[in-house]
């Protein structure tokens, strides 16, 4: 197992197997430190397009989101899915004492990303003139300059997201919450107000997103070397380290499962922002700022389901190389009830307030803008009530079915994108996104079920749901009937609405395991989040390689 980060404890490492099962009070110390950075992501993200929005017109503020949608979308596949392919390899090798693996995955990811991704950033520099034309045909000359700056930053930030991976893969959460989550953003949000107090030229607005890429990858590379280098340290002579596994079965394994999550992560990233790029190239830059604007809340939920995810990936990974699906089966199904507790919460009281979340944005936002909050929200809902199923697909060595429903969602989208955009506008791809959403959800959960005999059902689950949908719907939907929609009567209905669903959630604590949380606690990290969940000491004292060993 990796060696403990500072302030962790030989006790919090997740048990492979036996009666303790995984332990749930390390995934809430990892999924409360990335709670803190989704947190501060969100909000960050929130003001992003919220100062855009109020500082620019928007014309430049539409060819400016579907520019750095773009720059997401070409991101993504520079990264080749990489990040699934480490979070998968890394815990396995280093679950199995296999230290000398793990340090030369990381290698056999970055390599292939960094050329991939220079190769990418060329291509969308010569092809700025024509990218231009479509994404910003009010105004093409500021336009190509804004696309050009983007793409001289593509080649780090693909580096950048491998780098994180790799941090992630060997147990680390705090390099992604404080370099990706806080300090980029941080950034970011800085450097548009500096670059708006300066000047209006959209160029500079461009450099002020895409130039903290740099010093957050330098960062990214120091703390991946110091942890490269204290596991080298501290790692036991073992036989895998004496006869080290070539680079080329390595390379194989890695890429025969990574390759496919390479064209789903591509399929999943454009899923997210190509109806931006439609939207601006079928109506108009004016109409991708509201639309983008009023979809803003939907980076909150990912966020959100992110933390979660970070900390499910390598314990699933751990727990599937162990051969101990029961575990696997727990970890699903509680990180699914914190996922829905957490979630759903943003997206009622979006869609309640929807007047007032959009027309905080401005004036000109109004309207259509509405629809589109409303019909996403509650498509949100049902995503975010079915867990991690792709995570549990993935983990299970299942990439090609996550590259199917990928790009199944992604087909639903792309063409209800064409046929509704020119007639219904904005509300129209609201409809296609919820469409592709709900495809891409209903077709994991089935497979899981099937594949794997799992699912995120339980009494948590239900609980979770249940005090949400009385807490931000009917509590605020009531108030809102009887005082109206203003900012006032929302205030009131969500106050009283988040008072009674604390309650609730302390109410039902054992049922969605929140126990784990006690961890937190000064002078209980040791602790386990279930009475009667302790290893046995046979358990304890047994490597994980004797672990795999029996369980297969």
């Amino acid at each position: 197992m990796p060696a403990p980060e500072s302030g962790e404890t030989a006790a919090d490492e997740p048990k492979p197997s036996g009666p303790g099962g995984p332990n749930l009070n390390r995934l809430a110390r990892g999924g409360a430190l990335n709670l803190v950075g989704a947190a501060v992501a969100g909000v960050q993200g929130l003001a992003l397009v919220f100062l855009v929005a109020h500082l620019y017109s928007q014309r430049i503020a539409g060819t400016f989101f579907a520019a750095t949608s773009l720059f997401i979308i070409l991101q993504a596949v520079s990264g080749l899915g990489t990040d699934a392919g480490l979070l998968r390899w890394l815990p396995r090798h280093l679950a199995l004492g296999d230290r000398g693996a793990a340090r030369r995955t990381v290698p056999v990811a970055l390599v292939p990303v960094a050329v991939t991704a220079l190769a990418a950033g060329l291509v969308l520099a010569l092809t700025a003139p024509w990218t231009a034309g479509h994404i910003g045909a009010d105004d093409p000359g500021q336009a190509v300059d804004m696309v050009r700056v983007l793409a001289l930053f593509l080649p780090l930030a693909g580096a950048h997201d491998a780098l994180l991976a790799a941090t992630r893969g060997h147990g680390s959460m705090r390099p992604t919450v404080l370099v990706d989550k806080i300090l980029r953003q941080t950034l970011q949000v800085a450097g548009v107000v500096v670059a708006a107090l300066l000047t209006d030229d959209a160029v500079w607005l461009a450099l002020a997103w895409a130039a903290p890429y740099l010093p957050c990858l330098v960062v990214a590379l120091l703390w991946y070397l110091k942890i490269s280098r204290r596991s080298r340290a501290e790692a036991p002579v073992t036989a895998e380290a004496e006869a080290p596994s070539g680079w080329r079965p390595l390379a194989g394994d890695f890429w025969r499962f990574t390759a496919p999550r390479a064209f789903a992560q591509i399929c999943q990233t454009a899923f997210q922002r190509a109806d931006i790029v439609l939207v601006a190239a079928l109506s108009s830059p004016r109409e991708a700022a509201i639309y983008t604007a009023a979809t803003r809340f939907i980076v909150i939920s990912q966020l959100v389901t992110q933390a979660v995810q970070n900390v499910m990936q390598p314990a699933v990974s751990r727990l599937m190389a162990l051969a101990d699906r029961a575990g696997a089966q727990r970890v699903f199904a509680v990180c699914a009830s914190w996922n829905l507790a957490l979630a759903w919460p943003v997206h009622l009281s979006i869609a309640v307030g929807a007047p007032v979340y959009v027309g905080s944005f401005g004036a000109g936002y109004r309207g259509s803008g509405e629809v589109v909050t409303v019909v996403l929200a509650m498509a949100m809902l049902v995503a975010t009530a079915t867990g991690a199923r792709d995570v549990m697909l993935l983990m299970a060595g299942r990439s090609g079915l996550s590259l199917v429903n990928q790009s199944a969602a992604l087909g639903v989208n792309l063409v209800l994108n064409v046929l509704l955009i020119p007639p219904f506008g904005i509300a129209g791809a609201a409809v296609a996104r919820a469409c592709g959403l709900l495809v891409r959800t209903l077709l994991a959960l089935v497979q899981v079920r099937r594949i794997l005999d799992m699912t995120p059902a339980s009494a948590g689950l239900f609980w979770a749901g249940g005090s949400a949908l009385v807490s931000f719907a009917a509590v605020p939907l009531a108030v809102r009937l009887a005082a109206g929609s203003g900012e006032a009567a929302l205030a009131g209905g969500l106050i009283p609405g988040a008072m009674l669903y604390l309650a609730l959630l302390w109410a039902g604590r054992e049922r969605l395991s929140l126990t784990a949380f006690a961890s937190l606690l000064p002078g209980r990290r040791g602790r386990t989040a279930l009475a009667g969940t302790a290893a046995s000491p046979a358990t304890e004292t047994t490597s994980a390689r004797s672990m795999h060993a029996h369980g297969n």
